[in-house]
Formats: structure tokens, C-alpha cells, sequence
């Protein structure tokens, strides 16, 4: 049992987090927590946080039935309160003592990376299925996977209180893991502030994620990536990412595995071998050399497993369950491939510069094009360094570009394309209809070529304004265009 919120407050003050609280707050033992105005009711303890919040969201709280509120600031006596230095961190403390701390009775791997995350969560949860189906839950940025409910996610690390609801709900489900997406947004917005990873992935830092809404400098966004690795305690680290030392200074007193194709790492990388249909590589790692093969196509897909099977090797599982783990393994949205008419069809959630290049140097590397033609957007809201690099990129991997609508939020689709187009000097053109766009670069190609349908991978939204709006998905489009061509030719 949580008990009552005078156990809050002892876990409050013990942090330094606590100013006051009011006399009558610690006999209380709410019945929910949100901090949502519009999901209260009767019982509940509501958390005034957000950029945007207004006394109007407590004062509808209140009118709803809750009974306590946190905050920052004294609303004055709306409801009994308890105030805090630093809602965000409190909001975790909460939410763990709500929820009866889920996460500490599981053994919970967290990821963070600027590209690969989503793909390494699922390859270490298919290693654990492969010994012990339905115990593994996942939170990606794909999906929120407690075991036996999945729902769709729109937050790579999900806000605390729903964050601390999900390990519970996994628990209830009989998972005995979690593995996890850590975004630098969760650890500037301390989403994951006092949960504890038995086993922390760092698979690269590149300049990403940097602008208004997000990371004020490159050297913050580094910051709160390394930041994760103090709440770990074995981290397994790709030795060939960018900033390395600093994130070795990140890992001081914890058990270090280093993984890359130095000899002198933890886990070794030799003899790859990529083709359409999958990858082979051998892996030495404490003396032993082990020889796996895989689905997933792409050089940079072998550094991901390897840090999936590093982690799986740290929990004690053997060799012959993460082989059958990787074997045969298909991530929805990420290098999913098909064919028509003599040209190959990539679909994939590459969005920021070093996916993107990883993803060119994939398909060149695996299929030889004639040509490539590349289809993507830029999310909106985002730092114009993104936008630049993707242009970039375009204009030197790509022969022919078809710019279109990506999660545009409040910004304008056709100025977000042309601010990417200032940077191609190759046949582009812009369609701000996502799935016209799709149907047009398949409609160009030809035999020997290569179709790239960048940035949504398996995802069936498009953020516009504050909405999400429905969209068929990449691989979809796809699939209606391929079924509408065959249809024609009968």
C-alpha cells in the first residue's frame, strides 16, 4: 500500500525538494495522480506543471473533485498543497511513490543514443522473448508494450506519471523486464529522475535535437545524453561514438563494456558481411568468438545488435537464445524492405543527420543503385540545423528528391521544404502531400534503383498544430501504389 501523503513528504524533504506542505495535505491518500485538469475527479491529486500552466487547470481540478494539489507556487487555498523547488523532479518522486515504485521490482534497460534506440530496444526484447515469451515489456518510440496491452506513443520517454503507471501496468502483467527508450528531452525534463537501470546502452551522441523547444546548445544536448549513465549501473558504451571521453567521464565508478570493432573493447565487431537479406558478423567478447547472423539489413544495424547482445550477455543469457532472439527479427518502420518491378523500396525512420547517413550508406552498400530516389520531410518546430542536413545529405547520397510533410506541427509544410530545397541542387521537387509524394518517386523509378521512404518508419500520424492527424504509414502507401500497378496490369 502508498500509504498517505505525509509518506510523500518524508520522500520530498529527503530529497531537498520539499518547501512546505500544508497540515491538512499528509493525513490525505488520494485515488488517482494526474496532472491533466481535464482527467480529474473525484480524489485526486493534481500536479501543476507545464510550460503553459494556468490557475484555471487547478481551479478545474479542484471543481472536479480533487484533493490535493503540488506545485511550485501557492495558488493560495484552492486545496491542501504541498510546494516543491522543482516540479518535474517532484513530479517523479510522485509518481514512483503513487505507483508503488513498478520499475525497481524488474530488471529495466534503458537506451539512449541519437540514432538506433527503437531498433536496439527491440532487438534485446526479441533475445528476451526468445527465453521467456511475454515477460518483456517495451517503451519505444513506437509503442508503449506492457506485456499484453500496446499503445500507440507520441513521447520517446513518456512523462513521469504515465511513465510510472506503465511499469506498474507491465508489472501486473507478470513482466519480469522493461526495456526502454531514454530520450535527452526525458533527462533535461527529468522524466526518469530516481529510477534505477541495472544495465544503461549509450550507442552514439550527434548534433541533434537543438533549438527553441529543445536543447539550447550542442554541449547541453551531450550533457543530458551522458546525464542518464549516472542512474546505471553497468553501461555498455559504442567506443566509436563522437565525445567519447566525456562520456567516459559520465560513467565514473560504474562497470564499463565497451563494444566497436577496436581490439581492444569488451566486444569485438569483425568479418561483416551485408546483404538484402539480413547480415553476418562474428562477435568476440571474453575470450570467445560467437558467429551471428540476422534479418536486419545494414552495417550500422550490426553495432545495434551488438549492444543488444552485450546487455543479453551481462544478464546471463547464452548464446544459442540471443541467436534465436536475432535470427529472424522485423522492427516495423526501421529498414523495412520491398520490391517492385526490378526496384527496391526502403522504408525507414531515419530523421536526423546521422540516420540519414547511415541510411545512404546502407543502401549503396546493400543494393548498388542505378538511382536513388528519396522521399522525407522535416519535423517541424525543430532546429534549422536539422533542415540543413538533411538537405545536405540529400543533395549528395540522393538523385532525385521528393520533400513533403513530416510531423509538421504549428509550422507551414511548403516552408519547411523550401527551406530544406535552398540546400539540393539535384532534381527536386516539393509535394506536401505525404502519400502523393510516396506515389510519385515510386511512379520515377525504374529497375536497378532504389526508393527511400524517409522519416515515419511505421508511423500512422502526422503531427499538425497540436492534433494528430491520421496517415496511412510509409509502408502502406506503398503496398496500395504496388497493388494498384498490379491491378492495372491484369
Amino acid at each position: 500500500m502508498k500509504g498517505t501523503i505525509s509518506d510523500l513528504i518524508i520522500l520530498l524533504e529527503q530529497e531537498g525538494l520539499l518547501i512546505e506542505a500544508s497540515k491538512e495535505a499528509g493525513c490525505l491518500s488520494p485515488d488517482s495522480l494526474t496532472t491533466n485538469s481535464r482527467e480529474a475527479g473525484p480524489g485526486a491529486f493534481f500536479i501543476c506543471k507545464g510550460f503553459t500552466f494556468k490557475k484555471e487547470y487547478l481551479e478545474m481540478a479542484a471543481e472536479k473533485g480533487s484533493v490535493l494539489y503540488m506545485a511550485e507556487t501557492d495558488f493560495g487555498g484552492i486545496l491542501p498543497h504541498i510546494l516543491v523547488k522543482d516540479i518535474r523532479k517532484a513530479s517523479s518522486i510522485a509518481a514512483r511513490w503513487f505507483y508503488e515504485n513498478p520499475g525497481d521490482e524488474m530488471f529495466v534497460t534503458g537506451i539512449t543514443g541519437t540514432k538506433g534506440k527503437t531498433t536496439t530496444a527491440y532487438i534485446l526484447k526479441s533475445i528476451l522473448d526468445a527465453g521467456a515469451p511475454g515477460r518483456t515489456a517495451v517503451f519505444s518510440t513506437m509503442e508503449v508494450n506492457t506485456g499484453k496491452t500496446s499503445r500507440l506513443s507520441h513521447l520517446t520517454t513518456p512523462e513521469p506519471v504515465e511513465l510510472q503507471s506503465y511499469f506498474r501496468e507491465a508489472k501486473d502483467n507478470g513482466c519480469d523486464h522493461v526495456v526502454m527508450e531514454v530520450s535527452s528531452q526525458a533527462m533535461k525534463l527529468s522524466r526518469v529522475y530516481g529510477q534505477h537501470f541495472p544495465i544503461g546502452i549509450f550507442l552514439n551522441v550527434d548534433e541533434d535535437h537543438i533549438g527553441e523547444k529543445e536543447h539550447a546548445s550542442l554541449e547541453e544536448y551531450v550533457s543530458c545524453k551522458i546525464s542518464f549513465l549516472s542512474q546505471c549501473d553497468t553501461v555498455i558504451v559504442n567506443k566509436e561514438t563522437r565525445f567519447f571521453d566525456k562520456v567516459m567521464a559520465g560513467c565514473a565508478g560504474k562497470r564499463v563494456l565497451l563494444y566497436g570493432h577496436d581490439e581492444t573493447c569488451d566486444g569485438v565487431i569483425r568479418n561483416i558481411e551485408v546483404s538484402a537479406g539480413g547480415s553476418r558478423f562474428e562477435l568476440g567478447y571474453k575470450g570467445r568468438w560467437y558467429a551471428f547472423e540476422s534479418s536486419l539489413v545494414g552495417r550500422f544495424n550490426v553495432e545495434n545488435l551488438t549492444a543488444a547482445i552485450l546487455a543479453a550477455f551481462v544478464m546471463g543469457i547464452g548464446p544459442g537464445t540471443i541467436a534465436e532472439g536475432i535470427r529472424h527479427i522485423h522492427i516495423p518502420g526501421r529498414m523495412m524492405l520491398m520490391e517492385y518491378g526490378g526496384f527496391h523500396i526502403v522504408v525507414d525512420y531515419a530523421h536526423n543527420y546521422l540516420s540519414f547517413l547511415n541510411l545512404y550508406k546502407a543502401v549503396q552498400e546493400t543494393f548498388a543503385p542505378n538511382h536513388i530516389h528519396s522521399v522525407f520531410g522535416c519535423a517541424g518546430e525543430r532546429s534549422p540545423i536539422r533542415k540543413r542536413d538533411m538537405g545536405i545529405l540529400a543533395d549528395k547520397y540522393a538523385d532525385f528528391v521528393y520533400l513533403t510533410a513530416d510531423d509538421p506541427g504549428y509550422e507551414d509544410v511548403a516552408e519547411i521544404c523550401l527551406e530544406v530545397q535552398s540546400h539540393i541542387k539535384k532534381p527536386c521537387r516539393i509535394i506536401p502531400d505525404r502519400e502523393q509524394a510516396v506515389q510519385a518517386a515510386l511512379d520515377a523509378a525504374e529497375p536497378g534503383d532504389v526508393v527511400i521512404l524517409a522519416g515515419k518508419g511505421a508511423e500512422v500520424t502526422q503531427r499538425v498544430r497540436d492534433s494528430y492527424e491520421p496517415y496511412i504509414s510509409d509502408a502502406k502507401a506503398a503496398q496500395k501504389w504496388m497493388a494498384e500497378k498490379q491491378r492495372d496490369r491484369v
